[in-house]
């Protein structure tokens, strides 16, 4: 059966699904939309499910289904002609982002310049998704100690984010990189500033971002790192609320809870 999918009508029911924050049921949500697609061989209806799709499966830990998925995307806009476009930048992002969840750096770095040419060869150097971007890429470098180019990379990504005010989600995203960042290099400090600014902006949009449980959990490790238990159990605690919250009890969210039982013994 050929035919197009309402994407207003899915992309307002996935708002509303994640606002409800039940994990299995946007999960089902998005299945039966996929399948809904498929069943109407709608291939930009595809794409565009498929994309959400993979980004929740990633969320949650599962990133066998998100590598899949993506690999589909790909393959699928270059049957549509589409390889040198902002669409197929973005689906190369979303697969880095699962190589990034699995430790596969070189694979993420490959797909993150890759999408950043693309990116550039459409004229959108000063796009929010470069930003997100060399966020992505920063996190890579800071994970492979080539410090340097990750603290270039954050730059890029302050410097046009920073002229987006509509972008704040992706700028507390960046402080909670810079953070890490900081962490990496024992800047305790200036790292609980840095994940301390991306709570305070997550607090004042109403705490309902689901980044917001990646900043408690690095002001969690400052405040451990540094021997001050209270607060420790304190962010790690409320880390693990909201990724439960978000998500459900996750792989992510059993980590965070062995984080806070090893506090606790301390």
């Amino acid at each position: 059966m050929y035919g197009r999918i309402d994407l207003r009508e899915f992309y307002d029911g996935l708002d509303a699904a994640f606002e409800r924050k039940d994990a299995v049921e946007t999960r089902r949500y998005l299945e039966r939309w996929l399948e809904e697609a498929k069943r109407k061989d709608d291939a930009s209806g595809i794409v565009a499910v498929s994309n959400e799709l993979g980004g929740f499966c990633r969320a949650i830990g599962e990133t066998g289904r998100a590598k899949e998925i993506y690999r589909q995307v790909l393959d699928s806009l270059e049957k549509m002609g589409l390889a040198g476009t902002e669409h197929y930048a973005t689906a190369l992002i979303n697969e880095g982002d699962v190589f990034v969840n699995t430790g596969e750096r070189k694979e993420a770095l490959e797909r993150f310049l890759k999408a950043k040419e693309l990116l550039v060869e459409c004229g959108l150097s000063g796009d929010y998704r470069m930003a997100a971007l060399c966020n992505n890429i920063s996190m890579v470098y800071r994970d492979t100690g080539e410090f340097d180019k990750a603290e270039k990379s954050l730059d890029i990504a302050f410097n046009i984010i920073k002229g987006l005010p509509q972008c704040r989600g992706e700028l507390a995203t960046t402080y909670i990189n810079l953070g890490q960042l900081q962490v990496r290099q024992n800047k305790l400090e200036m790292a609980k500033e840095s994940f301390g600014e991306a709570c305070r902006m997550f607090e004042e949009d109403g705490g309902g971002d689901v980044h917001y449980s990646a900043a408690c959990a690095g002001l969690g490790e400052v405040c451990y790192l540094r021997g001050d238990k209270d607060n420790a159990v304190k962010y790690y605690e409320k880390a693990a609320a909201l990724i439960e919250r978000d998500f459900g009890q996750t792989e992510y969210y059993r980590m965070m809870m062995d984080n806070l039982e090893k506090v606790r013994r301390m």
